[in-house]
């Protein structure tokens, strides 16, 4: 069986229809809208994360690092304060171990009740290998001076005359002894360094020296001049032992009461109580 014309498949069977895609707000959900819709959703999504957890949880971990680092500085300051507090504490220890040095060099009371033992024991040493009575040194006084009065007439032992300098005046007290001895110079002398060696902080002040005995004019039968027969003239020295010893530290004053606000205020030109 034939059939006359051209064989057109197209038409025999009819043409290929469209598939049926749902339409939403007017638009065709064909594959790629899907596709592109499911990128948006995940686009979303993701920035929805981003905002409200990955977000919050960065500043978070920001805020802890923020405050480790505050933490670790602080162990830091920890760290330098304690040394600063530990070299304060050794100037401390230093400046306590001067003072305590420095106020040994000083008389005390005990020490001072031995003065006069100590100075004759140093007139005696100056005795050394002399056994002609008329050659050996003696003490003929050690006398203590009283003290002056001070500002409120009462006496007082305190250095404020700037003798040793503006700067210790009421910072120290002093007793005075009048020291007179009979001997040779050296003698003197001798005593007189043996006595600056003594433990306490001894002042020496005031010296004076002068012949026991007016020297004599020998003549011989030719009425010349003999030569003294004396090695050295006996002399009579006097002088003061100045002993310093530390004034007491006085507390300082209690600070003032504060004023009472509801106190009356006083009238200035009321008459004095």
């Amino acid at each position: 069986m034939t059939v006359g014309g051209d064989y057109i498949p197209g038409e025999e069977y009819g043409a290929l229809e469209e598939p049926n895609y749902p339409v939403v707000f007017g638009m065709r959900l064909t594959p790629r809208v899907n596709g592109i819709l499911l990128a948006l959703a995940g686009l979303l999504g993701a920035g929805y994360l981003l905002f409200n957890a990955v977000l919050p949880k960065w500043e978070e971990n920001a805020a802890l690092r923020a405050d480790i680092a505050a933490k670790e500085q602080q162990l830091v300051n920890q760290g330098q304060a304690q040394q600063q507090i530990e070299a304060a504490r050794a100037k401390l220890a230093e400046a306590e171990q001067l003072r305590a040095d420095v106020l040994a060099l000083f008389a005390d009371e005990e020490g001072l009740d031995t003065l006069l033992i100590d100075v004759n024991e140093r007139v005696q040493a100056a005795n050394a290998r002399i056994t002609d009575p008329e050659r050996r040194a003696t003490l003929s006084k050690f006398e203590l001076v009283p003290p002056p009065a001070g500002p409120d007439g009462q006496p007082s032992d305190l250095v404020t005359d700037g003798s040793l300098g503006v700067a210790v005046n009421n910072k120290l007290r002093q007793r005075l002894y009048n020291v007179e001895m009979e001997g040779s110079f050296a003698q003197a002398q001798s005593v007189i360094r043996n006595i600056e060696r003594l433990q306490p902080l001894l002042v020496l002040r005031n010296f004076s020296s002068t012949p026991t005995d007016p020297p004599t004019l020998r003549l011989n039968q030719q009425g010349r001049p003999l030569p003294n027969q004396d090695t050295e003239p006996r002399l009579r020295t006097s002088f003061q032992v100045q002993a310093l010893m530390p004034a007491p530290i006085q507390p300082p004053a209690p600070p003032a009461p504060p004023a009472d606000p509801n106190a009356p205020a006083a009238d200035p030109n009321a008459p004095p109580q």
